[in-house]
């Protein structure tokens, strides 16, 4: 099986599913990891945990919608990610917006 490289600064976002991960790339393209999401967040420290499922590179964040406790993060390719409630403070602390 063939290993795809990629650079961490070209990740969006990833999204675990029991002991696999899919990595979304710029361009659009998408790398199944068979590693678990914990493992990826262990190596990439810039990346947020929003959820159970999500770790998310806060340089693509282009905005957020805050309903009460439910919030959720646009990213540059349009994807729409749900913030687990325990999560809402700590990631409204960490994205920063210019």
């Amino acid at each position: 099986m063939k290993r795809d490289k990629y650079n961490s600064s070209d990740v969006m976002f990833m999204t675990g599913d029991i002991n696999y991960t899919e990595i979304y790339l710029l361009g659009g393209r998408k790398l199944v990891s068979s590693f678990t999401l914990l493992r990826h967040q262990e190596q990439l420290d810039d990346f947020i945990r929003v959820s159970k499922k999500h770790l998310v590179n806060p340089k693509y964040i282009i905005g957020y919608e805050v309903q009460g406790t439910n919030m959720h993060l646009e990213m540059r390719n349009g994807n729409q990610l749900k913030v687990a409630r325990r999560r809402v403070k700590n990631v409204l602390s960490s994205i920063a917006f210019a």
